[in-house]
């Protein structure tokens, strides 16, 4: 084993320590390892992503209904494992895993059949200071296991003026992510770092003049949907001008949720209608 693989983080420790099935995989995850005489097939990581499960592919008991989220969005990662050659059995392969979760304080949110390791199975770690991490697993065979691992975060907004005024010229309106707490219009650390690139395109473009409309998605009434995107765009104007932009130069409009432009249905449409758009006026 090479220096580098022995910085692991006490959590793979723990894990090992409790599932001794459990190995050190030095391009696996910090947070869990791979099986023993498994080696990693295919590895991916997105800095933000999101990853939506089938209701129908997650295993519960009968009579019980899985009541989490089927859609989980944050750093992604994805890796699939395998031995063709494997003895192991594929209860043995999660119980390894669900064992490991347990110590790390972590615990299954669905509720699968006794025996049963068929389908997804949904796992929770709570993390002090941290956002929660999600742990998606799927057994399908005894040689093969997939593990995804998605830790809990905003999307960081990464939108720069020279690209707001290509999409605005081009389009007459370009769209920004501001994440907001729930039911909250107060701008949070990404939120300031948008507002700092509007604040530069007006000043680039002088006689631009601009709507801040606010969009949300479909939870909760009409509404306070629309009175919580009037409070958010007007945060967003308050903002800018608190920048040095003429206030004569933004008006803020709250949409709501009458405008989406994605299925409200999952979280990953829901997330994308959660947005603020600015509109040249004409």
């Amino acid at each position: 084993m090479t220096l580098h693989s022995r910085r692991v983080s006490l959590a793979v420790l723990l894990a090992a320590a409790v599932c001794p099935q459990l190995v050190l995989a030095e391009e696996g995850h910090p947070l869990l390892s791979g099986i023993a005489d498994f080696s990693i097939r295919s590895r991916s990581e997105k800095a933000f992503d999101a990853v939506t499960l089938d209701a129908g592919d997650i295993s519960q008991a009968s009579g019980k209904k899985y009541d989490g989220p089927l859609t989980f969005e944050g750093k992604v990662t994805r890796l699939t494992y395998a031995n063709p050659a494997s003895t192991r059995s594929r209860a043995e392969i999660f119980r390894n895993y669900k064992a490991a979760i347990g110590k790390l304080g972590g615990r299954q949110v669905n509720s699968p059949p006794a025996g049963d390791v068929s389908d997804w199975h949904v796992f929770r770690i709570e993390q002090a200071g941290k956002g929660p991490v999600s742990v998606l697993l799927n057994v399908p065979y005894e040689s093969e296991y997939e593990l995804v691992i998605v830790e809990q975060q905003a999307m960081a907004q990464t939108v720069q003026a020279g690209e707001l005024a290509k999409e605005i010229n081009s389009n007459g309106f370009a769209t920004i992510y501001v994440n907001f707490d729930t039911n909250q219009s107060v701008l949070k650390q990404d939120g300031v770092v948008a507002v700092k690139e509007i604040a530069l395109l007006m000043k680039q473009v002088p006689k631009l003049k601009l709507n801040i409309e606010g969009h949300t998605d479909n939870v909760g009434s009409p509404a306070d949907n629309k009175k919580l995107s009037q409070a958010r765009a007007e945060a967003v104007v308050k903002a800018v001008v608190g920048e040095g932009v003429d206030a004569k130069r933004l008006v803020a409009v709250g949409r709501g949720q009458e405008s989406p432009v994605a299925d409200n249905r999952n979280e990953a449409g829901r997330a994308k209608n959660r947005r603020v758009e600015l509109v040249k006026q004409s």
